[in-house]
């Protein structure tokens, strides 16, 4: 049986997914759509059921969400940040209350902060659970949230069924969690517009943080670059240092921010309002048979707790 984990759901990312799996044709007795809706209540559903399944001991299950405006903290940094995404579609803008809504009636919560991402009100809940001595799973698709995971923690991809800890963070990106908002910084980030360096890749930002540790680091000693063994190293140097003010307004972008001043629940998850979530699920067209294995996952848990 696993003691103190908790789970932190990215809700904008799974609500997105599913937008894009779930028939946009689907909507309730009122003709409002319902796919994004749906899709989001099965998959919080399925995970719940693995983790009261996996008998796990007070499980503290949260669900975050971007505020309205949430990009205003780097949008003042850099008014180019994620500026080339295009809008979010009507239809499924109008079914994030909808989610919020349900997410707060399954006893999940609805975590946001005003102008900062979902990014940075799981970084905050991060650490103050490390605090608690609570091992975190990061439910997520988006591998910037890699560099908030410590020894104990898990990073879950729900689109391709993967886990990554934290050693595996160093296998796959070459550098520690602690360095991947560097990384990012050098390379730049084409999803969030994010400048970095033209002509340096990850395996070079790689090799030259594991060399060097940090942005800092590799400034303080840019001149050793010019000889480090790998090809192109002369350009490589000659690219940071034209490039150093973008460089350091990337790392600004890039780094998940821990310590806003958000009110966090500390209860273990009890299973919702049973009369509220019924009732929401019901209005949203999601049939008997979800309902009861709501019930029934909410009855295993209290069952098991007893």
């Amino acid at each position: 049986m696993e003691l103190n984990r908790a789970w932190i759901i990215d809700a904008h990312a799974q609500i997105w997914r599913a937008w894009h799996v779930y028939d946009k044709d689907l909507v309730d007795n009122q003709n409002r759509p319902v796919n994004a809706l749906l899709g989001f209540a099965d998959y919080l559903l399925s995970l719940t059921e693995s983790i009261v399944r996996a008998g796990t001991t007070e499980p503290i299950i949260m669900a975050v969400f971007d505020p309205p405006c949430g990009r205003g903290y780097r949008q003042t940094i850099y008014p180019d940040y994620k500026g080339q995404r295009p809008p979010t579609p009507e239809a499924l803008r109008e079914q994030f209350p909808r989610c919020r809504e349900l997410a707060e009636a399954l006893g999940f919560g609805a975590l946001d902060y005003p102008g900062y991402e979902a990014d940075d009100v799981i970084g905050t809940l991060v650490s103050r659970l490390r605090h608690r001595k609570r091992a975190v799973t990061i439910v997520s698709g988006d591998k910037d949230l890699a560099q908030l995971l410590g020894p104990d923690d898990r990073w879950y991809n729900p689109m391709r069924q993967s886990v990554m800890t934290y050693g595996d963070v160093s296998r796959r990106f070459g550098v520690a969690p602690g360095q991947i908002a560097d990384l990012l910084a050098l390379t730049g980030d084409v999803a969030d517009n994010i400048p970095g360096v033209p002509g340096v890749g990850p395996r070079i930002a790689a090799r030259l943080l594991r060399k060097h540790r940090c942005i800092d680091g590799l400034f303080e000693n840019i001149q050793a670059i010019y000889g480090m063994k790998f090809r192109g190293a002369p350009r490589v140097q000659k690219l940071l240092l034209e490039h150093e003010p973008q460089v350091r307004l990337s790392r600004r972008l890039t780094e998940i921010i821990c310590d806003l001043p958000i009110e966090s629940p500390t209860d273990a998850w009890a299973g919702g309002d049973p009369d509220q979530y019924t009732k929401l699920l019901e209005q949203m067209g999601a049939g008997a048979g979800r309902i009861e294995r709501w019930q029934a996952v909410s009855a295993e848990y209290h069952a098991h707790c007893v």
